[in-house]
């Protein structure tokens, strides 16, 4: 029987980053400085792999609770604040043993959290929505077994999403394979193409500029590990080239004001250190350096919202922490937008 908690309120892998097999000097310094680094949550257990969104008013940062990156039991914790500055829990997920990397999807009238559950091995994306901030849905499967839905977003009346399929077999990756998914309601899913398959396919952050759509793709081994595909619609032809940066994780992708960024973490595989950085997607296709945000240890996993002339830029980081791959903090940092 499925098992799912909700408590709403009133008011080991470790740091395995596998699959780097060459170094990437981590970027120290961007441009742009941050004007503000607030730790938003700790209690010393291993929290990750932000979603933020404003929503009714209101802004939304959803997280993983574990005691460590590859611990098999954790919760999704949603915080909730009015004014960014004061946090409170919303709402406590348990769906199966071990809930991950949320995803949101801000509609009109509903707030969508996808939670990637596991059970053992077995892998199932769950979808739950609030339309009040109080009450959430029960949960239910969407699209297939074993897929993970990565950033959702709205583009031309419809949502979109990458989905990526989770095979760690000894297969060599051909198990795996990421998919161009749509949906008219945020519940049911279909497939439209293949992105890419068969190459230890993972995250996958999609950008939509005009009718063509860009993939920015994560191998988990080996390399080209940073991979950008594009496609025109109707979208069932992917074209790839190579990544100006050689590393994509815990990615994400938004547009404020006509510039677009692509948020990731950085590593340096010799020296096993993690960054995160803000890169700006120009217009030839290429990522210039935007701005660096303290991180090390386990970290990274960042999303972003508008807030006036600034982007709030949720993340998660161990560098203040006794133990920082197994104790992380989520941050939220004030960038200032291009201007």
């Amino acid at each position: 029987m499925l098992r799912a908690l909700i408590l709403l309120n009133c008011c080991v892998t470790v740091f395995g980053l596998p699959g780097l097999l060459w170094a990437q000097p981590l970027p120290t310094e961007g441009p742009v400085k941050p004007t503000e680094i607030r730790k938003i949550y700790g209690d010393g257990k291993h929290n990750a792999f932000t979603a933020f969104r404003k929503w009714n008013g209101a802004y939304w940062i959803a997280f993983r609770h574990a005691d460590s990156h590859g611990y098999g039991e954790a919760d999704l914790i949603v915080l909730r604040s009015e004014d960014t500055l004061d946090w409170k829990e919303a709402a406590r997920i348990n769906v199966l043993p071990d809930d991950r990397d949320p995803q949101f999807l801000a509609t009109e009238k509903r707030l969508f959290l996808y939670d990637p559950a596991l059970k053992g091995s077995e892998l199932t994306t769950f979808v739950l929505y609030t339309e009040d901030g109080k009450n959430w849905s029960p949960p239910q499967p969407v699209y297939e077994p074993r897929y993970i839905l990565w950033k959702p977003v709205e583009h031309a009346g419809k949502y979109w999403s990458a989905a990526h399929k989770k095979d760690d077999s000894k297969a060599g990756g051909k198990g795996r394979d990421v998919h161009l998914i749509t949906s008219a309601d945020g519940l049911k899913w279909e497939k439209v193409s293949s992105i890419r398959s068969g190459n230890w396919e993972s995250e996958t952050t999609l950008h939509f500029q005009g009718d063509r759509a860009i993939a920015f793709l994560r191998s988990k081994y080996g390399k080209p590990q940073a991979q950008i595909l594009e496609a025109d619609a109707p979208y069932a032809e992917w074209k790839p080239r190579p990544a100006p940066i050689n590393h994509f994780s815990g990615h994400s992708c938004h547009t404020f004001r006509g510039v677009t960024y692509l948020l990731t973490r950085t590593m340096d595989s010799q020296k096993n250190q993690a960054g995160q950085a803000i890169y700006t997607y120009e217009p030839d296709g290429s990522l210039k350096l935007y701005c660096v945000l303290p991180a090390g240890g386990d970290c990274a996993y960042a999303e972003a919202v508008e807030h006036g002339s600034d982007m709030l830029v949720s993340y998660y980081s161990g560098h203040e922490t006794a133990n920082p791959t197994t104790q992380t903090n989520i941050y939220l940092a004030t960038v200032p937008l291009a201007k």
